[in-house]
């Protein structure tokens, strides 16, 4: 039960890996693969995809999307046709569990070589024309569509913006919260999961915030003394850990705690602002301004 889980009224368990029937495509190796089912699913578990026919049967929906097998919208969901994926089958792939894709060897591969750039002149660009027209859209990384995408002007050429949780955005602000909070992932953690296992809390350790000595000293705390974090959106407690290895006026916390785990039952997401940035509604974490102060 996930912090997020805690707050559901019905939680419906999904299936593994080791479960379900999936396919997946290559992501930074130039493999393409098909996971299968190993076990009978545990439990009442159900693959996603079952949870979502059973619920659309139940509600009335008659999509045909609906009643499609997994293996028929894997089907559906690849291009077959295209170069990559020549002499690349379904059942090529259940025999052998994986396909390289037909692209050059590793060390020639040189997709750009004559260009052929995803830009409206077919070449890399310094200067963006699509982001001239005032209707700039990134294709996302997975997913490779542009549906959702906020498409909305910003500067054609690569040009510095201020935070805009900084003395020049906000002066008064920053005046309260004078440092600028980083919240990258814990090595122990795969983002948020396994934050539960004692293996991995053992391996992370505590919560805590790692802090400039200097800013340390002028606000009476020590190494291992525990604090608050705050601004105007929340806080969180967790314990001082002052080191010269962070930047004076910066100050890091892990982001993938559990809240059950956690001191005062709040994790680094309690005074992160929840803003998107100006590119591809991505999120805006690191342009947090806080105060740290003994607990």
């Amino acid at each position: 039960m996930t912090d997020t889980a805690e707050f559901a009224d019905i939680v419906l368990p999904a299936t593994t890996q080791l479960e379900q029937f999936d396919i997946m495509f290559s992501w930074g190796h130039f493999y393409f693969s098909l996971n299968q089912q190993a076990i009978q699913p545990l439990g009442e578990a159900v693959p996603n995809t079952e949870l979502f026919r059973r619920l659309a049967e139940r509600m009335g929906l008659e999509d045909e999307c609906f009643r499609m097998s997994d293996e028929a919208m894997a089907l559906e969901a690849m291009d077959w046709s295209a170069p990559a994926l020549q002499g690349i089958t379904l059942e090529g792939l259940k025999e052998k569990g994986w396909a390289r894709l037909n692209v050059a060897d590793p060390d020639t591969f040189a997709p750009h070589a004559e260009g052929n750039f995803p830009t409206p002149s077919g070449k890399c660009e310094f200067y963006a024309s699509a982001a001239a027209g005032g209707n700039f859209v990134l294709p996302l990384f997975r997913q490779g569509s542009n549906e959702g995408q906020p498409g909305g002007h910003v500067p054609p050429l690569p040009t510095y913006v201020p935070p805009r949780e900084s003395p020049d955005h906000n002066p008064e602000q920053a005046s309260h919260y004078p440092l600028s909070l980083i919240s990258p992932k814990s090595h122990a953690f795969l983002n948020s999961s396994y934050a539960n296992l004692d293996t991995q809390r053992r391996v992370a350790g505590e919560p805590g915030i790692v802090v400039h000595p200097d800013d340390a000293l002028s606000r009476g705390i020590k190494d291992g003394d525990p604090v608050r974090v705050f601004n105007e959106r929340g806080s969180f407690e967790v314990v001082a850990r002052v080191s010269d290895e962070i930047r004076c006026g910066v100050v890091m916390a892990n982001v993938g705690h559990w809240r059950k785990f956690s001191r005062a039952s709040a994790t680094v997401a309690a005074v992160n602002s929840v803003r998107f940035g100006d590119l591809g509604n991505c999120p805006t974490f690191s342009d947090t301004l806080v105060q740290v102060e003994p607990a």
